[in-house]
């Protein structure tokens, strides 16, 4: 199960990007993934053995018992125990609910204390640990209320539980048993001695007493079905929600004006068309996927071999043009024309280090084998780290093989070289570079745009530098007010960098 879910999460067309920022339906995605994937797995498991014995025990007592004093008496208690069963299945319906509400809070809570590590050093500078540390009690404080009505709705819901399927079905199974023996026209009583009727009384209260002890641990059992019922819904709707994804549907709160103001404006309306060595918006909106529009029509052209400066004040919409491009963000209309998705490679500021060797660190997503099948060397390997001058990298780490902590371990600058390497590596037509060089000198920043056009990678670059002027040709600039320039760069380049 957690495979599949896995499998669902990690497919192609980012559903595991798509599910944490775009769509609101499932509020922690991971924690649905290992905990409530893992109880599922374990509530069918242990389902099917608590099951299994006491349905097979029911069939053949109720035939010895049958057999001894007739049908009618385990068929009083069975009809008994059907009515009292359909009474406590209606009572414990709120436990699926109650066991869902759980996992999720106690996902929140686990978000919450993961969010605190990952931003530990900036709380600390920033001395927030009173607010963090009213967040967290917060977090647990809902979570604690939640299990204290759980446990006293266990508590209340076993008493009765106790009292109708063990108790009253005891009291029942005795009267069932105790008719036929007290009864003086009975043919068993008038033909048989006072020591056997003593015996049949007693060997068939017995089974009798065996089917009832059989049929509460089923009850029992259909209590376990309704709390696994709590954890189907969480990874069902988790399931939907990817399937839905994965089609370019999701749900999110829209802004009201945007319906009003552009209601032609459609989540995914838009529509994609392949084509190599072109990058083509044709009336494209700029919209934010809670419906914030940035653009309403934005159209343009780049062709292979014409690197393009997008540039604007911070909000204006640089990184949403690279999302929508990227298919991160769902088109609300027009027509984007672009290479197939291995030919588009985003560079980001900030460098995803993966688990692995340096060797991997160069070639993600790509594996070692995927290297071997494109016939690329670790020599040329060291001639993409010689292109971003970090060569030395390999004997300070210890060689290719060598295993860390690699977003510890380098330096922002490395990191941004690392990525730029990364780029070389895969040589894709158009690589979008997201302020990818901020902390790398500009002298090592020119040799490494340099070899792009060398290597015929078209560049769509995002950033405030006026030395990359010299490497572009057009420049693409949002005014962060709904408008946007598309032009030659000139000699003027004051304007572009206002």
């Amino acid at each position: 199960m957690m495979c599949i879910c896995i499998c669902f999460y990690l497919r192609r067309g980012s559903t595991y990007y798509r599910i944490n920022n775009l769509d609101t339906r499932i509020s922690n995605p991971d924690q649905v993934l290992t905990q409530d994937a893992e109880l599922f797995c374990n509530g069918v498991t242990e389902l099917y053995s608590n099951m299994a014995k006491p349905l097979l025990a029911i069939g053949l007592f109720v035939v010895q018992v049958s057999q001894r004093i007739g049908a009618q008496a385990p068929a009083s208690l069975i009809t008994y125990l059907l009515v009292s069963g359909m009474l406590l299945t209606k009572l414990r319906e709120p436990l699926g609910k109650f066991t869902a509400n759980e996992q999720k809070l106690e996902g929140e809570f686990r978000y919450v204390n993961s969010r605190l590590v990952t931003n530990s050093q900036e709380v600390a500078f920033y001395n927030g640990n009173h607010n963090e540390k009213s967040i967290l009690l917060s977090t647990y404080q809902k979570l604690a209320n939640h299990i204290r009505r759980f446990i006293q709705f266990k508590f209340f819901e076993g008493i009765i539980d106790n009292i109708i399927a063990k108790y009253l079905a005891t009291l029942v199974g005795h009267l069932v048993v105790s008719r036929r023996f007290f009864k003086s026209n009975s043919k068993h009583h008038l033909n048989s001695s006072q020591d056997r009727r003593l015996e049949d009384y007693y060997q068939s209260g017995r089974l009798l007493f065996r089917v009832t002890e059989s049929i509460g641990m089923v009850a029992s059992a259909s209590k376990d079905l309704i709390t696994l019922a709590g954890f189907t819904e969480r990874i069902s709707a988790l399931i939907e929600v990817l399937e839905d994804l994965s089609k370019g549907k999701y749900q999110r709160a829209m802004l009201s004006t945007t319906s009003t103001r552009f209601p032609h404006l459609i989540p995914g309306s838009g529509r994609i068309q392949q084509q190599d060595h072109v990058i083509k918006f044709e009336n494209v909106p700029l919209v934010t996927p809670n419906g914030d529009v940035l653009i309403e029509d934005m159209s343009f052209e780049v062709k292979s071999g014409v690197n393009v400066l997008v540039c604007g004040p911070n909000g204006c919409g640089k990184s949403s043009l690279f999302r929508t491009l990227a298919g991160l963000w769902p088109s609300f209309g027009g027509l984007i024309t672009k290479p197939t998705q291995g030919q588009i490679f985003y560079v980001p500021q900030r460098p995803y280090m993966t688990l692995g060797t340096l060797r991997d660190q160069i070639i993600y997503p790509d594996t070692k084998d995927d290297m071997r099948r494109k016939r690329i060397l670790d020599s040329h390997l060291i001639t993409y780290l010689d292109k971003v001058q970090l060569s030395y990298i390999l004997e300070r780490e210890g060689g290719w093989e060598s295993v860390q902590d690699w977003m510890d371990v380098l330096s922002g600058g490395e990191k941004q070289r690392i990525a730029m390497a990364r780029l070389f590596y895969h040589k894709p037509q158009f690589a979008i570079l997201d302020e990818c060089t901020s902390a790398v000198s500009v002298d090592v920043e020119g040799a490494m745009y340099q070899y792009c056009k060398e290597t015929g990678i078209t560049l769509f670059t995002a950033s405030h530098r006026k030395s990359l002027l010299t490497h572009h040709e057009y420049y693409l600039r949002l005014d962060g007010v709904g408008g946007y320039q598309f032009q030659p760069i000139a000699d003027d380049e004051e304007i572009y960098f206002e």
